[in-house]
């Protein structure tokens, strides 16, 4: 039952709320800054707000007041924040820049918008504690049920913002000079996995590793038809010049629900993480030193109104590194666990062809190339007949051993396998 489990060391989870997707992600006069979804009001899905957190060292989370509250004939869904330097929106001033954030208004009856999401604003002046909602709102509106999750970012001399037709399986690309007034630019997709419904897109620079140059990436969460079931998030890597998005390959669209995990494409693709537990995910704004650093929701919506968890049902991943490596002429995405989380939190082991072992419960096995985690069987695994499963992922080139690093946490583990070119992070009741 709910109540069962400690709170986590490492991972963020509100007190009472209910929450989901990371929203508003930004570092900030020293601050960084995490707002969600949440239901200030009940532990499962509703009543959609932000919640606040705040951290020094993304790793120790101060819960604050709700942000922005849903009212009678709107919620709040999921956005983004920026850091209007230049006052460009006119919403502060020189002295005074505002922090701006862009989120879905979803429109509820007694709304002239009934029915509608389109894209809102609210602006602060303090730092991110007090928040005001533009009088103008929605500044963008396609009169669409499904068109939501604005992450907006910076361009050149002006802002971008994609978002998503979600039962269309699209990415939206819009510019803007002054975040009230937004033109549209291009449109991308669907392609491979668009079995679900596609969500929270992020759009970034990413640094080559073992190369030179940079490339993009465009983030697109999906829900259900995962590669582990239910929520995932794959990845597209490419070129962006400001307007338009373009991968450097696409393999197949693999839209037909009735496949669901049978379906042989959803293998080809590039996936962020290849366990049941990360979702919505999305990349902090202005980070000081240039690093992209990105969190998810940890969670999977075929349980997570049930998952036994005190507060909100709901951690967040660790913060992760990201940056790319070519392996086999292709760009991949690595990730690491953020550099202020100390070594000693990880363990590490070295599997060779084989070899199985446990830590904690979780049988872990890397056989042929295929690395696997299976948390059936350990602790509270029967509360939701999806829940008790086995997840595995392809190592690039299939090598003869694998090293792994694993962070462990009061109901979470998270394995990062071939220097972060696999992830495999889970819910684990021990």
């Amino acid at each position: 039952m709910a109540g069962q489990h400690s709170r986590p060391r490492w991972h963020y989870s509100p007190q009472h709320m209910w929450m989901n997707d990371p929203n508003g992600l930004i570092y900030n006069a020293g601050t960084w800054h995490m707002f969600y979804q949440s239901n200030p009001s009940g532990n499962v899905w509703g009543n959609l707000s932000w919640g606040h957190a705040t951290s020094s060292d993304l790793l120790h989370w101060t819960e604050h007041q709700v942000a922005l509250w849903h009212t009678d004939t709107e919620q709040i869904f999921s956005g983004s924040c920026v850091f209007d330097a230049d006052n460009s929106s006119g919403l502060g001033s020189a002295d005074w820049p505002p922090l701006v954030a862009i989120y879905t208004a979803a429109y509820l009856p007694g709304s002239e918008w009934e029915g509608r999401q389109a894209q809102a604003l609210a602006y602060s002046l303090d730092g991110g504690s007090h928040w005001t909602t533009y009088p103008g709102n929605p500044v963008l509106d396609r009169e669409s049920s499904d068109f939501r999750d604005p992450k907006v970012f910076r361009h050149g001399d002006g802002w971008v913002m994609v978002a998503v037709e979600a039962e269309e399986r699209q990415v939206v690309i819009y510019r803007s000079t002054n975040l009230t007034e937004w033109t549209y630019a291009s449109t991308f997709g669907p392609a491979h996995a668009a079995a679900g419904v596609w969500e929270c897109p992020d759009l970034f620079e990413l640094p080559v590793a073992n190369g030179s140059g940079t490339k993009w990436v465009l983030l697109v969460n999906i829900n259900p038809g995962g590669v582990a079931g239910g929520s995932g998030c794959q990845y597209f890597v490419g070129d962006f010049d400001g307007s338009t998005f373009t991968p450097d390959c696409i393999v197949g669209v693999s839209a037909d629900p009735a496949l669901g995990l049978d379906d042989p494409l959803l293998r080809a693709y590039d996936w962020l993480d290849f366990g049941r537990d990360c979702y919505a995910v999305t990349s902090f704004a202005d980070v000081p030193d240039g690093r992209r650093i990105v969190l998810g929701w940890m969670n999977n919506w075929d349980y997570a109104n049930d998952v036994p968890l005190t507060g909100g049902r709901s951690i967040m991943t660790i913060p992760r590194e990201l940056d790319l490596l070519q392996v086999g002429g292709r760009h991949l995405v690595r990730q690491r666990p953020i550099r202020e989380l100390p070594q000693d939190a990880l363990e590490r082991h070295t599997l060779l062809n084989g070899d199985r072992i446990r830590v904690r419960g979780v049988a872990l096995e890397y056989h042929n190339g295929v690395l696997s985690l299976d948390r059936r069987g350990v602790g509270r695994a029967d509360f939701h007949e999806g829940f008790g499963s086995r997840q595995w992922a392809e190592i690039p080139e299939r090598p003869s051993s694998v090293t792994v690093e694993i962070l462990l946490d009061t109901c979470s583990i998270e394995v990062f396998a071939a220097s972060g070119l696999v992830v495999i992070s889970d819910l684990v009741f021990f």
